[in-house]
């Protein structure tokens, strides 16, 4: 009975080895996906920074282009 104990000792070292192998990759996995969630957050919020001021210029009615025929209701003049 005693000649078993190898055999078990090494089964139950596969098995929580698996286990914490298992929970290691995970937790990457997590960090990695929260890396990469706070750098799309941080690109939305420097596209939402600089999107004010590109409005503003287009608000702007000295910089708008003057239009043409074709753009003023009621067609050409």
């Amino acid at each position: 009975m005693s000649s078993n104990w190898p055999i078990v000792l090494i089964e139950g070292i596969m098995v929580f080895g698996g286990a914490l192998a298992f929970a290691w990759w995970q937790l990457r996995d997590i960090k990695r996906d929260q890396k990469k969630a706070a750098d799309e957050r941080a690109a939305r919020e420097r596209a939402a920074a600089a999107a004010p001021a590109t409005a503003a210029q287009a608000a702007d009615p000295a910089a708008a282009p003057a239009p043409r025929d074709g753009d003023r209701p009621g067609g050409a003049a």
